[in-house]
Parts: structure tokens; C-alpha cells; sequence
């Protein structure tokens, strides 16, 4: 039952990083731009993407001349929800989720202290942000800040998930993870 909890405090962690990170601190504005009229943009953008999704201005390469502007759109034609909480318990289930995978993944290291331990932890955090944010940069021209700003970002968040991990956790993670039917 202790492992039990320390898994959902480490996701309860990670949520709460994740709202300081992006509700609090400045920094995720601070690498990113404002449209100079988003009233404008907004029309233009319900007007030529009619479905919720991901967008490409051009949708090909081989469109693409030299010179013309270029854009990666996530179009929300009806807007955000006017309520967070459904978005903030799915965050907190993923979150959850992701706790047990790295605790598998660390629980097939052997002869990590604590500090380790947390080490393996945060660097599986700061793995999972360039891995899912790095092609972003390369192919479609991300800012090299934004990419280095969610990187440090994952590298914190599971720094400090990792700081209980470690602690309650991954002492027993085979124990754990086997009781829980993740691993043999």
C-alpha cells in the first residue's frame, strides 16, 4: 500500500509541477509569440480549418517555394473547454501512467543508490522531452528555445518525481511492478 501511494504522490508531483511550470512561472510564454491581431488570425483560422487537428501551411514540402511563410497549426475551431478540470484529471492519469513505466524501466537497473536512482529518473524525464519534442525543432523549425525550454522542463518535472521515486518506491520496484502484473 506505501509503494501504492508513493507511485500516485510521484503523479500528483508531476501534475503539480506541471501547473507551476505553465501557470505560474513566465517561461513558456517568454519562448513564444503573440499574433499581432489574434482576433484576425482566429477568424482566418475558423475560416480555413473547419475540423479540430493539426495543420501544415503548406500541407507538402513539395508546395513549399522559397520564401513563403510556413506554419504548424493544432486548430481548435470551437475553442479550449470552458472547464479544466477534465483536462487536468486526464493530465493526472497520464501522468500516472508514465510514473509506472519509468518505474518499470528503473526497476531493470541494478546497484543504483538514491541518488542514482533519481539520476535515472531525470534523465528519463529530460529523455521523454527531446524525444518527443526534438523532431519538432528538426522538421518543422520549433524554436531552439521552446525545445530547450520543454526539455528542462521534463528534465525538473521528473527530477522531482524521481526525489520520491527513489525514496519509496524504487527499493521494491521489482515488488512492485511484478504485483501489479507489469513485469515478471
Amino acid at each position: 500500500m506505501k509503494k501504492t501511494a508513493a507511485v500516485i504522490v510521484s503523479a500528483i508531483i508531476l501534475s503539480a509541477w506541471g501547473s507551476v511550470s505553465w501557470m505560474v512561472l513566465p517561461w513558456h510564454q517568454m519562448v513564444a509569440n503573440k499574433f499581432t491581431n489574434e482576433s484576425e488570425v482566429a477568424k482566418v483560422i475558423e475560416a480555413n480549418a473547419p475540423k479540430p487537428g493539426i495543420y501544415y501551411l503548406p500541407f507538402s514540402h513539395k508546395d513549399h517555394e522559397a520564401g513563403e511563410t510556413a506554419a504548424f497549426v493544432n486548430a481548435l475551431p470551437q475553442a479550449y473547454p470552458p472547464s479544466m478540470v477534465n483536462q487536468l484529471l486526464i493530465q493526472f492519469l497520464g501522468d500516472l501512467v508514465s510514473v509506472l513505466i519509468v518505474i518499470c524501466l528503473l526497476s531493470q537497473t541494478a546497484g543504483l543508490g538514491y541518488w542514482g536512482q533519481v539520476g535515472f529518473v531525470a534523465s528519463t524525464g529530460a529523455a521523454i522531452g527531446l524525444i518527443s519534442h526534438f523532431p519538432y525543432w528538426n522538421w518543422f523549425g520549433f524554436p531552439t528555445p521552446y525545445v530547450a525550454l520543454i526539455v528542462i522542463d521534463s528534465l525538473i518535472a521528473w527530477f522531482l518525481a524521481g526525489l520520491m521515486i527513489a525514496r519509496l518506491v524504487a527499493r521494491n520496484t521489482k515488488k512492485v511492478t511484478t504485483r501489479i502484473g507489469v513485469i515478471d
